[in-house]
Parts: structure tokens; sequence; C-alpha cells
């Protein structure tokens, strides 16, 4: 009964917030609107349409109030918001709270919620204390890169961003495997190894962008022309990009290594070598894929949309997504370095003291 008292309680408390967050009007200073009943009218030789709403007001001075408002939206859905029955908007009131001068946005907060809850249940559920640890490191990074973004924007005219973020990294680095993976050898390899790698890796691809990248279309960075400095703002995004990667395979070849002395403490280095390299053919495929998908999965939209436009795919993907493929290839880059030095640097630490047979 013990073990299904934690799962239980799990569950309550998950529903507690689900709760909360479909009913946490009361949290916002701006006037949200739930709408009870939607209309739409076509206009006839447009692609828009008219939807006439009834909504209920359900915080601040009118709440509790009915009111009726129109929006226009267009059959494409490309710049329009979707609205819904039960959907829920920020709006702009009128004086006397009678009429909606503006729809503001959609109230999105409880979708979120029901996501980071499953999220939370499942990773506990499956991980067990291993999960809880892991929400606790990603916890201590969002709050780590919460600062980090919060000290910039007071001072980014006097602080390099880059050289911000590489110590950010190195505490990303720290914290999240020593959270994970506690204080033992295996954890300080990873933790050196992730460090050099990532040093290592980054300064080749900036070299290589120094010299041969003097043409990267990096005006094609949304509202890059707002950044201060646009330049090391590329190198950020290179920097921070291959770090989970990174920290992955330096854990995992460690890990491993550290199983395997344990079992057989007379192991030799060249059958220590031989196994990493193994381990490795297992994980770097996987790995880069993953890194793949993750950076070009956010352009596909706009490489479709642009393709709708009639605009050449070859031009669409050099538009669209000549940044991330810099990214990608870069991620790789560190990917791959990371196996040799994450290898030796664990044989190292875990084993520095084997005399290899001759």
């Amino acid at each position: 009964m013990k073990k299904y008292l934690k799962y239980i309680i799990m569950i309550i408390l998950s529903l507690i917030v689900i709760l909360f967050v479909y009913n946490d009007y009361f949290l916002y200073k701006t006037p949200i609107v739930k709408i009870n009943s939607i209309v739409n009218e076509e206009i006839i030789g447009s692609e828009y349409y008219n939807q006439k709403i009834v909504g209920t007001i359900k915080n601040g001075k009118y709440k509790g109030k009915e009111v009726t408002l129109t929006n226009t939206s267009s059959i494409s859905g490309v710049y329009d918001e979707q609205l819904h029955k039960h959907s829920e908007l920020f709006v702009e009131l009128s004086k006397n709270g009678d009429k909606v001068v503006g729809i503001t946005s959609i109230k999105r907060d409880k979708y979120i919620v029901l996501l980071l809850m499953l999220f939370i249940d499942l990773i506990i559920l499956v991980s067990s204390k291993t999960g809880l640890k892991t929400l606790l490191s990603l916890l201590v990074n969002i709050i780590i890169t919460s600062l980090a973004i919060i000290f910039f924007s007071h001072n980014y005219t006097k602080i390099n961003m880059l050289y911000l973020y590489f110590f950010v990294s190195i505490i990303f680095i720290i914290f999240s495997l020593y959270i994970t993976n506690g204080k033992s050898k295996k954890t300080l390899a990873a933790i050196i190894s992730s460090i050099v790698s990532l040093f290592v890796s980054f300064t080749l691809s900036f070299i290589l962008i120094k010299l041969f990248g003097k043409n990267i279309s990096i005006w094609t960075i949304d509202y890059i022309e707002a950044v201060y400095d646009y330049e090391n703002f590329f190198y950020v995004c290179i920097l921070l990009s291959g770090l989970g990667a990174i920290m992955d395979i330096s854990i995992t070849l460690s890990s491993s290594l550290n199983e395997l002395i344990e079992k057989d403490n007379n192991i030799k280095v060249t059958s220590l070598i031989a196994s990493g390299k193994e381990i490795s053919k297992d994980i770097v495929g996987t790995v880069i894929n993953v890194m793949l998908f993750t950076c070009y999965t956010p352009i596909i939209p706009m490489v479709f949309l642009a393709i709708k436009n009639n605009m050449v795919l070859a031009n669409a993907l050099t538009y669209y997504g000549e940044i991330e493929l810099i990214i990608v290839l870069c991620s790789c880059i560190s990917i791959v370095l990371a196996i040799p030095i994450s290898l030796y640097i664990s044989i190292f630490i875990l084993k520095h003291n084997l005399k290899e047979a001759k």
C-alpha cells in the first residue's frame, strides 16, 4: 500500500494544481473574457470571416458581466487567433466595461500546466528518485538561465554576451551532472569531459566561422536588429545548442566505464578504450539525429509557407535554414569530439593508476 500511496498523492497534487490554474483569473490584472457562444459569418468574396462572440468577464471590477464582441479571422488562420467556444481571451474594455475595445491574446496557461504536470508525473512514475533529481536539475537550470537573462538585460552594454554564457554553460554542466548523478568519480569525469569538450569544439567552430563564415545570413534571425551584440548572439546559440548532447555522451561513457572497472579492477586500458568505442557507436547516431530534428523542426512551417508562396525549395531552405544548419553542424562537431575526449578523461580519472599490461 505504501508503494502506491506516493503515486496517489502525486495524482491528487497534480489535479489540485490543474484545477487551480483553470480558475486563476484573480491572478491577472488584464480583463479575461470566457467565450459562451460564437457564430462565424463568411465575408462573400473574401478569405476572411467575422465572428460574433458572446462571453463573460471572469475577473476584475466587471466580473460576471456578459459582453459581446466581434473578431475578424481568416480561413488560413496564419496570422489570426482561432477562437472557439470556451476559449479565454485577454481583452481591453471600455471605461464603463460594457464593450470590448480589442482582443490582446488568448489565455493558454492551463494547456501549459496540463502538459507540465503530465511530464512531471510520467518522469516520476518511470524514473522515481532519478526523475526527481532530473526535475530538480531542470528547475535549477531554469533559475540560472533567468538570472543570467536578467543580469545581462541590465548590463548589456558592459558585459560580453559570449563570456557570460560560457560561464553559465559551465555552471549548467556542474549543477546538472552533480544533481542527477551525485558526488562520485564518474560525475567528476563527466563534468571535466563536458567542459573540455565544450571548450575544444566551440573553439574549433569559432575559428572555422571566423575564417569562412563572413557571408553568413545572420540578419535572417528574427528580431536580430534589436540585439545589442548580434554576432556574439549567434555564437551563444552555437555554444548552448550542443551542450545537452555533450553532457549526455560524457555521463554515458563515464558511467559505462565506471561499471566495467567496478566489475573488473584489473581490466586493461586497451579493453576500456575498445568498450568505450563500441558504446559510442551505439549512441552517436541517435544523438546527432536528435540535434538535427531539434534544430530543424522550428523552420519546417516557414519552409512550407514559403513553398506555398511559390518560393523554390532550395531558396526556402537557404533563407530559413542556413543558420540552423550551421548550428546543427557545429553541434555535430561537438558530439563527435566529445567521444574521444570523454573516453580518455574518464579512463584517466576512473583508472589513472592502472598499469596497462604489456
